[in-house]
Order: C-alpha cells, then sequence, then structure tokens
C-alpha cells in the first residue's frame, strides 16, 4: 500500500530540489512551490517511522539487533555515497586533496546535502527503543497533543527568534553545533505521527476507508489556506525566503495535512492495482511497486545528475535566457530519467543495497 506513497514523496523530493537549483531569489510563484513542497522531507520522515515500527511489532527484534540491522542497511549506502560525493566534489570543484579530511568530517557527522535526512534517522534509531516504550506505556493521546504542542513552541522559537530573545544565544549555539536542519527535535512530530499510525494501522486503514474523500478535501483545503497565508505574508511585507520557511508552525499543518491525503490516496490507489484481492474493479491501475523500488537509490544518487544538468545547461549558456519556469522542468524531467536509469542498472548488480539502499522485496521476504 506504501509503494504508491514512497514514489510521491520521492518526486517531492525531485521537484522541490529542481526549484532550488533554480535561482528562486525573490521570486514569488517559485519560492511558492518550495513551500508547498516542504512536505517531501517530511512525509518522507513520516514514512521511515511507520515502517520501521511496523516491523518491530510485527517482527520484535531486541535492541541491539534492531540497531545493528538497521545502521548496517541505511549506514553502509550512506558512507558509500559520502565517498562517491567527496569524488564527485573534488572533480567538479577542483578541490585539493587536503581538503578531503575536512570535507568527511563535516559531512560523516551531518550528511552532504540531501542526506541530512540520513542523520535524522540515524537519530530515530537511537531513541527507537525509548519511543516504543513510551508507546506502550502512555496513552496515545496524550503522546499526539504533546508532540504536536512541543513541535509548535520548537515553530515559534526558530521561525520568531525576537518572541525568545532571551534565549538567543542558546539558539545560535546549539545552530552552530548541530545545525537545527540536522536535529530530531524539529521533525519529531512526524516520526512520531508515523510510530502512531503503524501502532494503529488497522484502526486508521479502516477510518481512510470511510472517509478518504473528506480527507481528501480536508488536505486540499488547508493547502489552500497554506498558499493564501504564503501570499499574504509577501504582500505585507515578508520576503519570500522567509515566507517560505519550513519551521513556520502553519507549515507543520499543512505538511500533516499533505501526509493524510498521500496515505489516502495510497490505500485508494492500491485498492485499484492487479494485486490488490480486496475489491475487483474495471479500474485496474498500474502498480508502483517497481518504481518504488528505485526511490532509495534516487534519493542518494540524485544530487549528482541535477547537477550534472544544471551545469551543462550554465556551460551551453541556456540557463541564463531559459526562463525559469522551463528550467525547473528540464531539470525535474532529467534528473528523474537519468536518475531512475541509472539506478536500475545499478539495482541489477551485487552493488543495489550499497548504492541503492534497502531492497524492499529483500526486505519483507527476511521477516
Amino acid at each position: 500500500m506504501l509503494n504508491l506513497f514512497r514514489v510521491i514523496a520521492c518526486a517531492a523530493v525531485l521537484a522541490q530540489h529542481s526549484f532550488i537549483w533554480t535561482n528562486m531569489e525573490g521570486n514569488f510563484v517559485g519560492t511558492g512551490f518550495i513551500t508547498m513542497l516542504h512536505l517531501s522531507r517530511t512525509s518522507f520522515f513520516f514514512l521511515t517511522a511507520l515502517v520501521v515500527t511496523y516491523a518491530q511489532i510485527d517482527h520484535p527484534r531486541s535492541t541491539g539487533e534492531f540497531w545493528r540491522r538497521r545502521y548496517t542497511q541505511v549506514g553502509v549506502p550512506y558512507l558509500a555515497w559520502t565517498g562517491v560525493y567527496l569524488v564527485f566534489s573534488l572533480i567538479t570543484v577542483n578541490a585539493s586533496w587536503d581538503e578531503v579530511g575536512v570535507f568527511l568530517r563535516h559531512n560523516l557527522l551531518l550528511g552532504f546535502s540531501q542526506m541530512y535526512f540520513v542523520i535524522v534517522i540515524f537519530e530515530f534509531y537511537l531513541f527507537f527503543p525509548v519511543l516504543m516504550k513510551l508507546l506502550r506505556a502512555v496513552d496515545h493521546r496524550w503522546i499526539l497533543a504533546g508532540s504536536l504542542t512541543f513541535a509548535t513552541l520548537i515553530g515559534l522559537f526558530l521561525h520568531y527568534p525576537s518572541w525568545f530573545s532571551p534565549l538567543s544565544g542558546a539558539n545560535q549555539t546549539i545552530n552552530q553545533t548541530f545545525p537545527w536542519s540536522r536535529n530530531i527535535l524539529v521533525y519529531q512530530e512526524f516520526l512520531i505521527a508515523g510510530m502512531l499510525v503503524a501502532w494503529r494501522l488497522d484502526e486508521v486503514i479502516g477510518f481512510v476507508s470511510r472517509h478518504y474523500r473528506r480527507i481528501f478535501g480536508v488536505a486540499g483545503a488547508i493547502g489552500v489556506l497554506m498558499i493564501l497565508w504564503y501570499m499574504i505574508s509577501v504582500w505585507t511585507g515578508t520576503s519570500v525566503e522567509r515566507a517560505s520557511d519550513i519551521y513556520e508552525p502553519q507549515t507543520a499543518l499543512w505538511c500533516l495535512a499533505a501526509i493524510a491525503g498521500i496515505f489516502s490516496l495510497s490505500w485508494w490507489w492500491q485498492q485499484r492495482t492487479p494485486e490488490s484481492r480486496i475489491h475487483a474493479t474495471r479500474r485496474t491501475l498500474p502498480s508502483p511497486a517497481y518504481p518504488a523500488g528505485l526511490t532509495g537509490g534516487i534519493f542518494f544518487a540524485h544530487t549528482i545528475f541535477i547537477n550534472l544538468i544544471r551545469s551543462a545547461l550554465t556551460t551551453s549558456g541556456l540557463l541564463a535566457h531559459l526562463p525559469w519556469e522551463a528550467t525547473v522542468t528540464i531539470l525535474f524531467v532529467g534528473t528523474v530519467s537519468l536518475t531512475g536509469t541509472f539506478v536500475a542498472l545499478v539495482l541489477r548488480t551485487p552493488l543495489r543495497w550499497v548504492l541503492g539502499g534497502p531492497v524492499r522485496s529483500e526486505e519483507r521476504a527476511s521477516y
């Protein structure tokens, strides 16, 4: 059921990066798309927590075995791709070999470019046993309420620092030591939501099956309100960069609504795929299983290809003359095509899980 969710989240990552890799400075419309596409990273955090929690419930492992399995599955591709990006950086920016140590010290700890996501996941793995005990011991309504309240406070703290001026020194110290973008605290509500859905998966799916149309409607309405908030913020003098800040409390609300909508769409789609035996329908839809199997490798590899495409546009002189809409389209379509082809080939080799991330079919077979 989650295959389509994985594909949509991955597509959102590539779409957001296509906008970011196009110069969006002062671009009202383009930055608006970036604002809405913040759902990309948050949906992946939700999905990761859901899958990890469900696997642990369905096939319990000791803390040591859990850590060994999870850190190996994600840690090996992380180290491999850090090495790949080291070589790529040395070639493309003409860096000196003397800078290798600095590169590794920084990027192994904080993650190169998009791989900051893995750093947050490593933190999640570390605290996961404690979080599972919390879910067993405390009413889930209190956990959800506490998580959302804390998320709101963190959002206010980061987006409106003047309101918390006595804590500005602590804010800067934390950000310099371990940037907020790599800190599990700013994403905890999506991880907690994923864990809670996994814990009550049957109830959630039952609710979705009865109310998916309403969920689509609510998610769409909140999306419209988010767009209006962004527009009004800019029209009243806020810069487009600040108006698109991912740490705004209302951004978390939009991302949670989008996650609910994508989850419901994934359920709806799965009922209509050939492998579904639940509901026979004439409107059979294609299975997203194959592209879903590519998403791990695409996540790790796409930064190379989007940089190469942008470099080619710059060298050819096209970048300076193309409208930004065309540049975004070229970056997105080109990155999807090239990265998807590369990963599809990698998955046919013995390096499939080293460079492509965990192989989903093999993971399921091991349970």
